[in-house]
């Protein structure tokens, strides 16, 4: 199939694969895309709005310059990544947890987590509990 410019509606595409396709520029709307994968696909400059992404799952992906607005988060688990340069301003971070996390330059409300821990007379400090950082190759995998 070479059509360009071509709208498809009302289409059952269940159990298809899609391989190998230029879908740059697609708009993809009103699509229930339950249990569906996706694998190897560039999503640069994609945008993703008022859409359901409850229990999916996002595995090794590098996420470069990504903004989130206006976002409801509830449950997520963010395990071995990398969250580097990152900015969350009016916020809820309601019952949030971080655990063996390297803090080095966290700071809530102007102040620097990593010197309030550290000052705090209960703490014990394991530096080999704290992940280092993630280095990536010339593709965007990590190495």
């Amino acid at each position: 199939m070479s059509e360009t410019n071509s709208k498809f509606y009302t289409g059952d595409l269940t159990n298809s694969t899609i391989e190998n396709a230029n879908l740059s520029e697609t708009t993809i709307k009103y699509a229930n895309m339950k249990n569906a994968q996706i694998i190897h696909v560039d999503l640069t400059s994609t945008t993703v709005r008022a859409s359901n992404l409850s229990d999916m799952n996002v595995e090794g992906n590098a996420w470069w310059g990504m903004h989130m607005k206006q976002c409801d988060v509830y449950g997520l688990h963010f395990e071995a990544g990398t969250l580097e340069d990152a900015k969350v301003s009016n916020s809820h971070l309601v019952n949030a947890t971080f655990e063996n996390c390297a803090i080095d330059g966290l700071v809530i409300n102007g102040v620097s987590i990593k010197e309030l821990i550290e000052n705090h007379p209960d703490y014990r400090f394991n530096g080999e509990a704290v992940p280092q950082k993630v280095q990536y190759n010339e593709e965007g995998a990590r190495v």
